[in-house]
């Protein structure tokens, strides 16, 4: 009979770290995601060599104290949820307490952090999990985490880190998503030194400006219903005519929370087919707020795929609005030109 081992920490942070951490861009969506729950309004993201030399996250929010920040690199420690209750409407984009320790684990981390009105702030530095220094320092209001040279520790992770350009396409990919999902916080993402994206406060359509400029602008239309009295519909779809060659130009946002969910895309897919052609998608950007008990974000670690109560609702309520304003836009074509 084989023996049954229990495992050291830095063995299963690492474990852990292999669902959490899959590549610099996890990382960054950990970090502004505990930033967006932090209250910030004023985050900046920088990164260099695509994320895999450096990533850096700093933010205005309520910040932590000594005691608080080294508690925030332990496994399964949160300030989200306190009960087995709390997973049932869950509110926050952060809730299981692996993503800081998980980085740690795979990288060298220094955080810096200080709370509102304190007179001084804490300085955390972690090397593979394990931390090296706590100091007070010096340091504005909220939370400043770097994470640099990833998975330095695991030579077999680190092989299989795409080419720098490429894992920065996806953390700006990623980013867009971000500043889509909060108009209300002012992003600014600088890659190599250069400033990609400053985001302003002046509402979803200016930031879809930021992310896709004046020809997008001009192209989409504004949605903003309830359905059944249950779930809210807010953003903007495209015009039939303003068409893409893949999924990319499509966001849907549940919550606040950025998601990927094959139900919602095929009910717009569907709604619009009639005016596409073949191998053409539509382009939305879509705010969807339902109640917490209806939708379980506790399906995977990365936190982009959810599960619905109701799919069949959830289908009705992309489905049937969006197909009813093309149609109206289509007869309003159709009267214009007669």
């Amino acid at each position: 009979m084989a023996n049954i081992n229990i495992l050291d920490k830095s063995i299963f942070n690492r474990i852990a770290a292999g669902e959490v951490v899959e590549k610099p861009a996890s990382v960054v969506k950990e970090l502004v995601e505990n930033s967006i729950d932090a209250k910030a309004t004023n985050i900046t993201i920088e990164v260099e060599m695509g994320g895999i030399k450096k990533i850096k996250v700093t933010d205005n929010g309520i910040g932590m104290d000594k005691e608080n920040l080294p508690k925030a690199f332990l496994p399964h420690a949160t300030s989200k949820i306190s009960t087995l209750d709390d997973l049932d409407k869950i509110g926050t984009l952060g809730f299981r307490g692996e993503a800081l320790s998980s980085i740690a684990s795979v990288a060298k981390v220094t955080a810096l952090s200080k709370i509102k009105g304190a007179e001084e702030g804490t300085k955390i530095t972690l090397s593979g999990g394990e931390v090296e220094n706590i100091t007070f320092v010096g340091c504005t209001d909220g939370t400043q985490i770097t994470v640099e040279d990833l998975f330095y520790c695991i030579p077999a992770r680190a092989k299989f880190l795409r080419k720098p350009k490429t894992e920065e396409s996806e953390i700006t990919n990623l980013v867009s998503r971000l500043i889509l999902a909060n108009p209300e916080i002012i992003f600014k993402y600088v890659a190599d030194g250069k400033t990609i994206y400053h985001s302003t406060v002046n509402g979803l359509k200016e930031a879809i400006y930021t992310i896709y400029g004046t020809n997008t602008i001009e192209n989409i239309l504004p949605v903003d219903y309830t359905y059944q009295n249950l779930i809210k519909v807010s953003g903007y779809i495209g015009k039939p005519s303003f068409v893409k060659a893949n999924r990319t130009y499509q966001t849907i946002l549940i919550n606040g929370r950025y998601i990927i969910n094959k139900t919602i895309s095929t009910a717009i897919y569907s709604a619009y087919e009639p005016y596409l052609m073949k191998n053409a998608f539509p382009f939305f950007v879509l705010h969807v707020s339902l109640p917490l008990d209806k939708v379980d974000v506790n399906v995977h670690p990365n936190k982009l795929d959810v599960k619905f109560e109701n799919n069949n609702l959830i289908y009705g309520a992309f489905y049937n609005p969006i197909s009813e304003e093309l149609q109206k836009l289509s007869s309003k074509i159709r009267e214009y030109k007669t």
